[in-house]
């Protein structure tokens, strides 16, 4: 049986086996909640307005867990549960109509990012749960899974793996150990270990879910629910991939996120605009989507840029086709697009992908100027490389004031190296003059014969973390 590690508010840790109840979590069965629930939840957790705190922003900008809109699908259709009834019905029928509301809000809250308002939500779930049923039911271990999902969107990794551990501890418990609800909450302890790079303990927990999920797979006959167990599959596949793409294993990543596609493809079935005509199909479909990423980052990583531009291409159609043109998602597959094919020398190619990404950018209130000035480089780059110098000189004046703006009265390496190229470009310009192009009439920056040094330009590899399916609340 494999150790789970478990850690007490103070940061100890200990060691015991998932069978077990030990000493460290044990406490009264009356519903009273002490012990391992009475140091967690005897106060309310702190809440504030704003969307994150730092800890969840260092989170997020290391690890993504999926995007807001794959969250958004699979919080609007919960799992529920059949409850045991031990109290007279009208009583139970109240009871679980307030849990319902309260899971509402706390999705509701989930979905916009505020996540220290939907922990307190989700807290007061199990509290209550807790003191109706006590701590040995399988409502329990539903509380604590949905507990440790809004620690982990909120980067509180520490507190997201107490609470995942004790509902996989509950779940097994009370459950079974092969019943499907201890693969979902397997499946965000892997997540969980992943974020803490522990790369080792997030493998073997991601292949205890691939084995359950498999298992579960043999008993399955009717279509749809084959469909659904398919997708399951590729979700922990393609955690797997993650794992071995965080610890640089690149074959090995490879091989698992090529295997996740393959079923999703299976699946789901040919990408059209008439795939979505039922909206259950499009949370699969983008799942489907990020994994395809994950393998184009593979690509990437390996140099093989042409099956780069293959899989980029492909996950963007779905990208478009479901989400706008300014989705941070379709952003940035873009930029994976426009890089690979630069670096995959399909010039033309990579000239209009960064152009659409630069469109994109500027219609995007998330994009930051820094972002559009990097664009910005890229498309400079592949225009001089094709002696386009009028159209050049245009985007170096463009670029030339956002990075004014952004240095303010402060001069800059980055202002300087531009300004020193537009002289090089506006001498091209002047040396075989047009009609057109900025730099005769307003781009005065000197004449120079010397040859243009486009090192410094060559368009930078985006940098990219895998992205993992999880997340997955259930109604406690």
């Amino acid at each position: 049986m494999r150790s789970m590690r478990s850690r007490s508010k103070d940061g100890a840790s200990v060691d015991e086996t998932a069978t077990e109840i030990s000493e460290s979590v044990k406490g009264s069965t009356d519903g009273s909640g002490k012990g391992f629930f009475s140091n967690w939840f005897a106060q309310p957790s702190e809440t504030g307005e704003t969307r994150d705190d730092d800890a969840s922003s260092d989170f997020s900008s290391s690890y993504d867990t999926g995007d807001d809109d794959n969250m958004r699908s699979q919080t609007e259709s919960f799992e529920t549960d059949d409850y045991d009834s031990v109290d007279d019905d009208d009583s139970l029928l109240e009871f679980d109509k307030d849990m319902r509301t309260r899971h509402g809000q706390a999705c509701k809250y989930m979905r916009s990012g505020k996540f220290a308002k939907a922990l307190k939500k989700f807290e007061a779930i199990l509290a209550a749960i807790l003191e109706r049923f006590g701590e040995n039911h399988h409502r329990v271990g539903a509380a604590l899974h949905n507990v440790g999902i809004a620690n982990l969107r909120a980067g509180k990794l520490d507190d997201a793996m107490d609470a995942i551990e004790e509902a996989v501890r509950i779940r097994k418990l009370t459950l079974g150990p092969d019943d499907p609800k201890v693969a979902d909450s397997l499946v965000e302890l892997g997540i969980v270990l992943l974020s803490l790079k522990e790369y080792a303990d997030s493998l073997e927990v991601f292949m205890e879910a691939l084995e359950m999920r498999e298992a579960e797979a043999d008993d399955i006959v009717l279509p749809e629910q084959i469909k659904e167990s398919s997708l399951k599959i590729a979700k922990v596949l393609n955690n797997i991939g993650c794992v071995n793409f965080e610890n640089s294993k690149f074959s090995s990543a490879l091989e698992a996120f090529a295997d996740a596609i393959k079923m999703q493809k299976k699946a789901l079935g040919d990408v059209s605009p008439f795939s979505f005509n039922n909206p259950a199909t499009k949370p699969g479909f983008l799942t489907m989507a990020s994994t395809m990423c994950n393998k184009g980052y593979i690509d990437l990583e390996q140099e093989n840029f042409k099956a780069a531009v293959g899989t980029f291409t492909e996950s963007l159609k779905i990208q478009k086709l479901l989400l706008g043109a300014d989705n941070k998602l379709v952003l940035s597959t873009l930029d994976n697009l426009g890089y690979a094919q630069t670096l995959n020398g399909s010039t033309d190619k990579g000239l209009a992908t960064y152009k659409e990404l630069l469109s994109n950018q500027e219609k995007s209130y998330g994009e930051s100027q820094s972002d559009c000035a990097r664009t910005m480089r890229s498309i400079i780059h592949l225009q001089l490389k094709n002696q386009d110098y009028e159209n050049a000189l245009k985007m170096l004046c463009s670029l030339e004031d956002i990075q004014v703006e952004i240095a303010g009265d402060k001069s800059s390496k980055e202002l300087a190296e531009t300004r020193k190229l537009m002289g090089q470009v506006n001498y091209q310009v002047l040396k075989y003059p047009t009609t057109a192009g900025c730099g005769i009439f307003t781009c005065s920056v000197g004449e120079t014969d010397e040859d243009m040094d486009l090192s410094n330009w060559t368009p930078d590899k985006p940098k990219n973390g895998s992205k993992m399916s999880g997340h997955r609340v259930t109604c406690a």
